[in-house]
């Protein structure tokens, strides 16, 4: 599907948007990088003539415009988004302007130009939120599908995806250094559970709702979830010293377990043939869906999902962090 097409990725210089286009740099096709960090663009990608880089925020809807016009894209991969939890609950405001009113710009750009398909990259935060970054996100989402309701050509969907081992914001590579460092780790709760996965599986899960969407729905991985004395033992045996944990409590706008599946959306859950996903479809909507199974299974919280197989996981994070 990737063939002579363009492809504009959103934060691009981030973990997850760097990651995918590793993988689209395969394909026969021509990416886009669209990133407000002109430094990393340069980093990463200023030897490579075959990436286009614009420097450009979502919060400038002009700039969007122009891109995909000058540009002619068919894809739109969303990853642009605030998403420090803490942060965010002290600066609501710079949040909305980013994942609110910078996606709704993406989406209505999108919707100007004519492209094929946009997807936003959401996240399990967005599932029954209860912080300002979860809260941003499912307002999101709700843009995408209603941009999708009112579109005769461009397709719009949404992707959740969890916690990605060894991406910028993930615990894992921070408590590996502090274990061998011999510093403290702060903990939470020892009950927390959250739901872990590699870049990989995360490339895989945004390219797989971006091929198999139809419009206005959620795609859901489903994936293991693992409680934080587990990670610590596994990240232990990885570099062989033992932790020191001290337990603080919870931060600001912080779950114990985290929802990438809700309750009131079970009614409305497909399994996605083929692929490792689950399809959320919208309560109002114009489209015909795929001929999928019903997805019959309980909702996805994390503390339903634990697998606290430490030799598992010990493999999940060496191959999350090679």
């Amino acid at each position: 599907m990737f063939k002579n097409k363009t492809i504009l990725i959103t934060g691009g210089t981030g973990s997850l948007g760097k990651a995918i286009v590793k993988r689209l740099k395969g394909e026969d096709c021509q990416l886009i990088v669209f990133s407000r960090d002109e430094g990393k663009q340069a980093l990463i990608y200023g030897h490579d003539e075959n990436i286009i880089k614009v420097i450009g925020d979502i919060r400038d809807y002009d700039k969007l415009n122009f891109t995909l016009q000058r540009h002619d894209v068919d894809y739109i991969i969303h990853t642009a988004a605030l998403k420090r939890i803490d942060d965010m609950e002290f600066y609501p405001d710079e949040c909305v302007k980013t994942n609110i009113q910078g996606s709704d710009n993406v989406a209505r750009a999108a919707l100007e130009n004519n492209v094929i398909k946009c997807i936003l990259v959401s996240t399990d935060k967005a599932c029954q939120p209860v912080n300002v970054y979860g809260s941003s996100k499912f307002i999101a989402e709700r843009i995408f599908t209603n941009y999708d309701y009112n579109s005769k050509l461009t397709i719009f969907s949404s992707v959740r995806y969890g916690n990605v081992i060894a991406s910028r914001g993930s615990f894992v590579p921070l408590f590996m250094e502090w274990i061998e460092k011999g510093k403290t780790i702060k903990v939470t709760s020892e009950s927390m559970t959250r739901f872990l996965f590699t870049l990989e599986d995360a490339v895989d899960t945004v390219l797989g709702a971006l091929q198999h969407s139809v419009g206005g729905e959620v795609f859901v991985p489903q994936i293991n979830s693992y409680t934080l004395p587990s990670c610590i033992s596994a990240m232990e045996n990885i570099v062989g010293k033992k932790a020191n944990t001290e337990i603080i409590g919870l931060r600001p706008g912080e779950k114990l377990h985290e929802d990438m599946l809700a309750k009131t959306e079970l009614d409305f859950t497909y399994k996605v043939d083929g692929i490792n996903l689950l399809q959320i479809r919208p309560q109002y909507t114009n489209k015909i869906y795929q001929d999928f199974e019903k997805y019959n299974g309980p909702h996805f919280n994390s503390e339903l999902w634990v697998r606290d197989d430490i030799d598992e996981l010990q493999k999940l994070i060496e191959r999350g962090i090679q």
